[in-house]
């Protein structure tokens, strides 16, 4: 009687249903994402691109509308558990009394009997259909059908005093407690649909109000008038965006000085330079032969300069102005401006030869306390400017050597490592010429330097 009652258990149609329709929703489901997936950039686009009330309405009706849904899936979860046990309680309580009804007129054997209870039971409750068994598990009666696809089996058993003889199986048909529920759940879904457009509507008339509004009031107000008749997009967080990059705001933030920097307090070794022919071309060169012949003064002393970490400026109107600062591998900053020197006089005369213009450069050595400055800090440049006088004083008599000032000769290195010899000129003296290894260093510098300035002027 087990296996037949095991077999007797009736599983619902509807579950199949469920099934076929969960594997059909999920095909659905992939092609769904693959379209969205196709337009995502475009969508995007065009949500960025919105009205800023039009965005956050669309943002607020969303969330609106996923916890109305979270809330229906949890009212729809606990609906169809309440349901399932009252209808559980409700088949039971049916099958045991029909149980208790039959078991006197099956006592006595009375199958006429236990038919007509049957089928008074049926007509007189809400079951469709009702069958009794044996305990062998063969039918003894039935009454009623039960149509639709949904539906509920409910058993009890049938005892004469305390033995069992036989089990009773009532079905009830559910289609319409299910068309119930899918009505309840509908209309929550419906209502979770108004919630959302509602809140859209309230969401987007506030935010129109409270921010685009404003937002959109502040663009017109710095909006420049060569830009009012640009074509826009609608969202004012853009359009602002738009009008303030369109400002001279340049014109608008003032600029602070750094602080001063320590390379601008050292000592430092100024070369100047005085360009002696360069005072006479400049009324008798063309223009073009006059910037060529400017452009091989430069690459001459660019590159010297370069040697030893000296920082080329034009100082004055014919004056140029090389700053050494610091102690490197090269020597002291004294020591690399002599040394600069010697190779901007070497470099010249060589080309010279070469050339039909002369190259001749007054050149002087001075020491400062401070450095040259710059636009954050104009301290150290003002305060070297007497050394800059002073040596454009000098070069003005234009001496024929290089000129070291008596600071300059005072420095370790150029002391120990070139020759010099007293001059005319004040406290002023005359580089001689280097001791080796220097010397053959700058002999090096100097073929190194004629090769790549390459064809003469």
């Amino acid at each position: 009687m087990s296996s037949r009652r095991q077999s007797a258990v009736f599983y619902p149609r509807s579950r199949c249903d469920e099934t076929v329709g969960a594997r059909s929703g999920i095909g659905h489901g992939l092609y769904s994402s693959a379209l969205i997936t196709g337009k995502r950039t475009g969508v995007s686009n065009r949500f960025r691109d919105s009205s800023l009330s039009h965005q956050l309405a669309l943002i607020a009706a969303l969330v609106c509308l996923l916890i109305s849904l979270a809330l229906v899936g949890l009212a729809a979860t606990s609906s169809r558990h309440m349901q399932e046990v009252q209808q559980a309680s409700f088949g039971n309580a049916l099958a045991q009394q029909i149980a208790r009804r039959i078991s006197v007129a099956l006592e006595t054997g009375d199958l006429l009997n236990v038919a007509a209870s049957l089928h008074r039971f049926v007509e007189s409750s809400s079951a469709g259909k009702v069958a009794i068994f044996d305990v062998e598990g063969r039918a003894l009666g039935q009454a009623g059908t039960v149509e639709g696809d949904s539906r509920r089996e409910y058993r009890a058993p049938v005892l004469i005093e305390s033995d069992l003889a036989g089990e009773v199986v009532i079905t009830i048909g559910t289609d319409l407690v299910e068309t119930a529920r899918t009505r309840f759940l509908l209309s929550l879904l419906g209502l979770a649909i108004l919630l959302s457009l509602a809140v859209y509507g309230a969401t987007r008339q506030l935010g129109q109000r409270l921010l685009a509004s404003r937002l959109q009031r502040q663009a017109r107000a710095i909006a420049l008038d060569d830009n009012r008749a640009t074509s826009l997009p609608a969202n004012e967080l853009m359009q602002l965006q738009y009008h303030i990059d369109a400002l001279p705001m340049d014109l608008l933030r003032a600029r602070t000085g750094t602080g001063p920097k320590e390379e601008n307090y050292r000592d430092t070794a100024v070369l100047y330079l005085h360009l002696i022919s360069l005072t006479g071309y400049i009324d008798t060169l063309d223009e073009r032969s006059l910037h060529r012949y400017t452009d091989r003064l430069h690459q001459i002393v660019y590159a010297a300069a370069g040697f030893y970490g000296g920082h080329l400026q034009v100082v004055r109107q014919f004056g140029l102005g090389v700053f050494f600062s610091g102690n490197t591998s090269g020597g002291s900053a004294a020591f690399r401006a002599a040394s600069c020197a010697w190779l901007v006089r070497a470099i010249s005369k060589e080309l010279e030869k070469e050339m039909t213009l002369s190259l001749n450069i007054a050149m002087a050595v001075a020491q400062s306390e401070l450095g040259r400055g710059d636009e954050t800090d104009i301290y150290p440049g003002l305060y070297i400017q007497s050394t800059l006088d002073e040596l454009q004083t000098l070069c003005a008599s234009k001496p024929p050597q290089v000129m070291l000032s008596p600071a300059v000769c005072e420095d370790i290195d150029v002391s120990s490592r070139l020759e010099q010899r007293p001059s005319e000129l004040g406290d002023y003296c005359i580089l001689e010429e280097f001791l080796n290894p220097w010397d053959d260093l700058l002999e090096r510098q100097l073929r190194l330097t004629l090769k790549r300035l390459g064809t003469p002027l």
